[in-house]
């Protein structure tokens, strides 16, 4: 936790945190960074694996795990500031969405392998 400046650190500078202290020092507010922490930290179980997925575009990002229970969590994230429409094939099934400006989605999936 810093406080609303963004420090003390280490390095004497000023950061973001994901959590700060406001300006009296008598609350807190947690920042964007918080809730992406709190999405991963939701689904992805300790001692998952990373797993190689393939995309067509810059416009979202993406990440895909493999939990110890063998579900597969595939999380995507749009920070761009308008829609993205969106295919997300697994095997030979195929789902397409739209993906909000500046949102992150996440698909948990059991027995895909």
């Amino acid at each position: 936790m810093l406080d609303n400046k963004g420090g003390p650190n280490h390095k004497n500078n000023f950061c973001n945190s994901p959590i700060m202290l406001n300006k009296t020092k008598t609350d807190y507010i947690k920042n964007l960074s918080f809730y992406y922490i709190k999405h991963f930290s939701r689904f992805i179980q300790p001692g998952s694996k990373r797993i190689g997925f393939s995309k067509f575009s810059d416009k979202v990002e993406i990440t895909a795990f493999k939990n110890p229970d063998n579900s597969v969590i595939i999380i995507l994230l749009n920070r761009n500031d308008f829609n993205i429409e969106y295919n997300l094939k697994i095997n030979k099934k195929i789902f397409h969405d739209n993906l909000d400006s500046h949102a992150i989605v996440t698909f948990k999936m059991s027995d895909i392998y």
